[in-house]
């Protein structure tokens, strides 16, 4: 008899086990994190370890009942989009799976008239030397604990490795979790289709907000391919009748790179004449892994690549242009829109020294500021609606349509 009930004992915790182990194999690994932000929509993502059913719960800052939506299908990464939500207006939210829910984090719809956003790029790491933890941690929790704003653009190589992309999310994410997140890609998130997987965009769109157009082009190899198309798009999508205008994409056309010489000399014959002729005021990209600034027919074009990727050093001899750099230095670029201007601060946080040796910036000090000149008042408002995504691409971002 005991024998008999030593089984059943037995055959109870295998039966138990197996009802606790998708639980427990479907934890959340990456986020959650919002993209696509619109006055009116947004788009909440994640990803669990294997595919599990989710939801998504928020509700407006002061708000006491949260509004579900459940994530459509069992997998292991979620897009959740939200609809009729409130210009300008803060949200908490959370996400779950199983028996798992995360702490509220927040975000805020488009709409503002002047606000600050947060451009930086290159986070990745360079093992054995140093993780993402180590020096992109220390920029990503500067951020997010000084900073108020309203969306944060990474100018591309979250990471080096696929294998990276669990270490980029847990390290960003007291950022990640509290904005809204605008990828640009860079030569080392693997493909175009791992670029659309995570974060449900194509490699290249455009969005409003406030007096700001952005812009986010493809400029990997991958893209040439293409190019005309792209090229094409540009010129039609820059002709917004917004007054301010930033562009971002990964490849710095103006550079001191010791490796790349003058900067990436094909895609400024690609693209230049077409930004300086469409007023676009700055230019963001990353790649350089060090901070530089241009100024050419009235752009400027910065390079922020300082968010913890391995240092490379600059020439003596800088192309034409040439207004200021920085080098061995981590740290971020502050964005103040308004109607009137645009004010872009470099914010250091750290110094690394070639032993390795860290010294911390004071949290007020500011390196390098520009103060791009004030434009004519908008004549016309786009309309509030979705990122403007190229039609060719609309099959691969079946979550997007074109801006009505």
């Amino acid at each position: 008899m005991s024998r008999c009930r030593n089984a059943c004992r037995a055959v109870a915790v295998v039966v138990m086990l197996a009802l606790l182990l998708p639980a427990a194999s479907a934890a959340i690994v990456w986020g959650p994190y919002v993209t696509n932000t619109t006055e009116e929509s947004a788009v909440v993502s994640w990803k669990t370890t294997s595919p599990a059913g989710g939801w998504v719960e928020y509700v407006s800052e002061g708000g006491e009942t949260y509004h579900r939506i459940t994530s459509p299908e069992k997998e292991s990464m979620h897009h959740v989009l939200l609809t009729n939500l409130t210009p300008s207006t803060t949200y908490r939210y959370r996400v779950g799976t199983a028996n798992e829910t995360t702490e509220d984090c927040r975000f805020r719809t488009l709409g503002d008239q002047s606000f600050t956003c947060i451009i930086y790029g290159d986070t990745r790491a360079q093992k054995p030397f140093f993780t993402q933890a180590e020096r992109h941690g220390l920029v990503a929790e500067r951020i997010a604990a000084e900073e108020d704003i309203l969306f944060v653009i990474h100018t591309g190589d979250f990471v080096c490795e696929e294998e990276e992309w669990d270490e980029f999310f847990a390290t960003a994410g007291p950022v990640l979790g509290n904005t809204t997140l605008v990828p640009v890609p860079g030569n080392h998130e693997g493909s175009v289709e791992a670029f659309t997987t995570i974060f449900s965009l194509p490699t290249h769109y455009s969005f409003d907000a406030g007096s700001l157009h952005v812009t986010v082009l493809d400029s990997n190899d991958w893209a040439w391919a293409d190019m005309d198309r792209e090229t094409a798009w540009l010129k039609s999508d820059l002709a917004s009748p917004l007054p301010r205008k930033i562009v971002a994409f990964h490849h710095p056309p103006f550079s001191s790179d010791r490796k790349r010489p003058g900067g990436d000399l094909a895609i400024r014959a690609e693209w230049c004449d077409i930004l300086s002729e469409s007023g676009v005021d700055a230019v963001v990209s990353a790649h350089t892994h060090a901070y530089e600034r241009y100024r050419i027919e009235g752009t400027e074009y910065i390079v922020i690549g300082c968010g913890g990727a391995p240092f490379y050093p600059l020439a003596e001899e800088k192309p034409e242009g040439y207004q200021v750099s920085r080098e061995r230095t981590l740290g971020y670029l502050r964005v103040t829109v308004s109607p009137e201007s645009i004010i872009m601060e470099m914010v250091p946080v750290a110094e690394i020294a070639e032993d390795g040796e860290v010294t911390m910036h004071q949290r007020e000090n500011v390196i390098d500021t520009v103060r791009l000149p004030a434009g004519a008042a908008p004549t016309e408002k786009a309309a509030a609606g979705w990122w403007v995504i190229p039609a060719s691409l609309l099959g691969s971002a079946a979550l997007f349509r074109l801006r009505r």
